[in-house]
């Protein structure tokens, strides 16, 4: 499928409302996150209306199935309610308010614990703009999986939503998708104790996590990673 025809397909479909919200009548929003194990965060979801936040809603956070509490959602529209993890692996969490909810992924990992991030359009697709993964792909992740921590990484034009949804419909594995916002995403994840095992994906995510003494592998020749030509190779060499 060519830039074009990802384009409409994208602008046709119903996930087009999730990855502008403001399009929609209302709804709670909640992101996957990477926090340490033992350690009390802040879950966080945002309620919205048809344009803007909409504050003083009513949220309900669950946790693998249980209530955490209810908590009220501010004048910029985001609630939150401590949660302390204390296992060590992902979390379901889910926020309703009113008949609207979301899901989304808790990853508790131990201090010092390395990670293997996936920048999903820059290794993943089979070409750019394409919606076909690269062949392998799928098993690969699932391998690397069951030696590493995995987060993908949403880098590009679609947003987490879309991404989510492309990584269900081709049987990857269920794990976190965080924003890459530029790198900001490595910076964070090591100021709270985590590291960079390896990054697999495009020129300028593999740039932007050079400072922080992981592995690196692209499927093009670049400077700063290691080439492969396939996932197997990848695989292989995280062995």
């Amino acid at each position: 499928m060519n830039f074009k025809a990802a384009l409409a397909v994208f602008f046709i479909s119903p996930l087009f409302v999730c990855l502008f919200p403001e399009t929609a009548s209302g709804r709670v929003i909640i992101r996957d996150i990477i926090v340490l194990n033992h350690q009390k965060v802040m879950l966080r979801a945002k309620t919205t209306g048809i344009f803007f936040a909409k504050g003083g809603q009513i949220v309900e956070f669950f946790v693998d199935g249980e209530s955490v509490g209810k908590t009220l959602s501010g004048g910029d529209g985001v609630a939150f309610k401590s949660f302390t993890p204390m296992k060590i692996g992902l979390y379901q969490m889910r926020a309703a308010s009113g008949e609207d909810k979301s899901s989304g992924l808790l990853f508790s990992l131990k201090k010092d614990t390395g990670i293997v991030f996936v920048d999903v359009e820059g290794s993943l697709l089979q070409m750019r703009f394409s919606t076909v993964p690269k062949k392998g792909s799928q098993k690969a992740v699932e391998e690397i999986y069951k030696k590493f921590p995995v987060v993908f990484l949403q880098t590009g034009f679609f947003g987490v939503t879309i991404v989510k949804a492309w990584l269900k419909k081709n049987n990857f594995p269920e794990l976190p998708v965080v924003p890459w916002r530029q790198g900001a995403i490595f910076q964070e994840i090591t100021q709270n104790g985590l590291r960079i095992h390896a990054v697999i994906g495009a020129s300028n995510v593999i740039e932007s996590a050079k400072d922080y003494n992981g592995r690196s592998f692209s499927f093009n020749a670049l400077e700063n990673s290691e080439v492969v030509k396939d996932w197997a190779e990848v695989v292989e060499k995280l062995k």
